[in-house]
């Protein structure tokens, strides 16, 4: 025990908060010698290490099909990495050589190949390098225990409702996770972009990573509180604080288990309004939340984890046969295909800038590997002929590259033609609105394509020129900036101009306040993550459209975010009084 309760912060990887009993994973690496051979015990060394790489390749093998047949294909990928790693030719090549030229045990040669391999990107703070440093990790690991006939340290072994606190999870740990007996995840290292991260949210079990040492403050039993919405683990919790997290957990199970009876009721205001409730994904997996939750469709699925997870670009058949899977899945509701959005914080190789959201990124980097853009623009085509499938252009900031990419599109269009290959000609083209220029030039954009999507995350960082990722600055980053409310709603009066239709799909459209103000100013589809639907669906049918825009259209008027959040509760608790527990709920600070 503690003398005191303390809080530790790191990075929310995963919402929802828990409270329970700590099991302290200990993913131990074996422990190696150099062990000197004979010349004729050479041969026999080196049978040993294929026999080892061979039954490695099947646990895997086993593995990827688990995780595909649970989880999805794309999911999958992250196993599949593994077996191209184990299959390096080079790789078993150098350790073969190794035992040879050093006449040392194939354990030991093999490690030290995979270190030299490991070295250049081990410890680096760009997240793509330390994915692959993981992933060489987690292999090495599994090789070295088939040669040394060790059994791995099994996650399986936690006990039953636990929250696990480890170093890291490998993501063959993460894979194997039993949402039904882990209640929770605290690690030192990773964050949110780590492959065990995206698998821990995927199963939608909450999560904190990044607390630097915490294995080393804390044994396995100890109860602690998990908050992985504000990113933070309490050590030692006093009864207080125990008994506050108890009712908001009570509090919170209340609401979702009404909110949820709402999954099929239609989001429509008191006076009729209708607003399309969409869900952003990134995986295969999430189609299923997603209709769990009463999504009417997926607003932003995400492309670039295709190519994260493979660490290299995709095929158009592989791409085609994810997009393909969440058309059908989704079928007949429509599915937002976004092209790759690579560079910013999703970083591959080849790509060091020093200021990579503002430089060569999303549909920059495109134009620039025509080849790349194409195979993804002919999948995406493809798999129009499955189901409802759009296609959105990101980080367009003028009229000249919108066009540009609509030529390459039609190039792909007369491809699949000649090729004979079918797709929906009448497929409808957006793109996103997340830059100010675009905003500001939204009349004329809105004459070249069928719909906007307002990105309101980049919206909000470019506009007032703040690094929401930066922890000095990022107090300054707000939605509720009237700047950023101006350009929201001269978007969505400019694409109602030009009759399409316009939706957002940043973190604004699950802000119960931000859905007021969306409401107000006439927007047609909100897209978030699938857990906010059923709350978004509440908050619409509580609202009356035409009250909402009366409030909307006076926030305008002020100059601050303050002003505009303190505007808006009066009027909400006047005018719309039974959704103020709601942002009560949603706006609790830390006690």
């Amino acid at each position: 025990m503690h003398e005191k309760e303390r809080i530790l912060r790191g990075i929310p990887v995963s919402s929802g908060f828990v409270i329970g009993k700590t099991f302290v994973y200990e993913n131990l690496f074996p422990q190696l010698s150099a062990r000197t051979i004979n010349d004729s015990a050479v041969p026999q060394e080196i049978a040993r290490f294929e026999s080892a790489i061979a039954e490695t390749e099947g646990e895997l093998k086993e593995l990827y099909e688990q995780v595909k047949r649970e989880m999805g294909r794309d999911l999958a990928e992250f196993i599949s990495v593994q077996i191209s790693l184990l299959r390096d030719s080079e790789t078993r090549q150098n350790t073969k050589d190794y035992i040879r030229k050093n006449k040392l045990n194939a354990e030991f040669a093999y490690s030290e190949v995979q270190k030299k391999l490991a070295a250049p990107v081990a410890g680096s703070s760009v997240a793509f390098f330390r994915e692959r440093f993981t992933d060489i990790l987690d292999v090495t690991n599994r090789v070295l225990r088939n040669l040394l006939h060790e059994e791995l340290p099994s996650i399986h072994e936690i006990q039953n409702r636990s929250i696990i606190v480890t170093h890291d999870l490998l993501p063959s740990e993460a894979a194997l996770i039993d949402k039904n007996r882990v209640l929770g995840v605290v690690t030192e290292a990773g964050g949110k972009t780590a492959h065990s991260a995206i698998m821990i949210k995927a199963k939608e079990i909450p999560a904190v990573m990044g607390i630097e040492n915490i294995k080393k403050n804390i044994q396995s039993g100890e109860t602690i509180i998990l908050d992985g919405f504000r990113g933070i683990v309490i050590l030692d919790p006093t009864d207080k604080r125990l008994e506050f997290y108890k009712q908001e957990a009570e509090k919170i199970d209340r609401r979702k288990k009404y909110l949820f009876k709402l999954k099929e009721a239609d989001p429509i205001t008191q006076d009729g309004k209708y607003i399309d409730l969409s869900a952003n994904i990134e995986f295969i997996a999430e189609c299923f939340t997603a209709q769990q939750y009463g999504a009417r469709g997926i607003g932003l699925f995400r492309t670039e984890y295709l190519y994260l997870a493979k660490r290299r670009a995709p095929t158009e058949e592989e791409q085609y046969q994810v997009f393909a899977e969440v058309a059908a899945k989704m079928k007949p509701y429509p599915v937002i295909i976004r092209t790759f959005d690579l560079g910013g914080d999703k970083v591959i190789p080849g790509y060091l800038e020093a200021n990579p959201f503002l430089g060569w990124r999303a549909i920059r980097f495109c134009f620039d590997d025509k080849e790349l853009f194409k195979n993804q623009l002919r999948a995406i085509l493809r798999a129009s002929a499955v189901g409802n499938v759009k296609v959105m252009f990101p980080m367009v900031s003028n009229l000249e590259e919108l066009k540009r990419a609509k030529l390459l599109l039609n190039e792909a269009k007369k491809e699949l033609i000649t090729e004979n290959i079918p797709f929906d000609d009448q497929m409808e083209v957006g793109i996103m609105v997340e830059i100010p220029s675009a905003a500001l030039k939204a009349d004329a954009l809105a004459k070249e394509c069928n719909f906007f999507s307002i990105g309101s995350n980049d919206l909000t960082q470019y506009t007032l020129a703040v690094d929401r990722t930066n922890e000095k600055v990022s107090q300054l980053y707000d939605n509720m900036h009237p700047a950023v409310l101006r350009l929201i709603k001269e978007t969505i009066d400019a694409a109602h101009r030009h009759n399409i239709w316009v939706g957002l799909c940043g973190e604004f459209a699950a802000d119960p306040l931000g859905i007021v103000i969306l409401v107000g100013f006439g927007i047609n589809e909100l897209s978030m993550t699938p857990a906010s639907v059923p709350l978004a669906k509440e908050i619409i049918r509580t609202l009356d459209a035409t009250t909402a825009a009366t409030i909307a259209n006076c926030i305008l008027e002020f100059n601050t975010p303050l002003e505009v959040t303190r505007y808006l509760m009066k009027e909400i608790n006047t005018k719309f009084p039974k959704l103020f527990d709601y942002f009560e709920v949603d706006n609790n600070e830390e006690k």
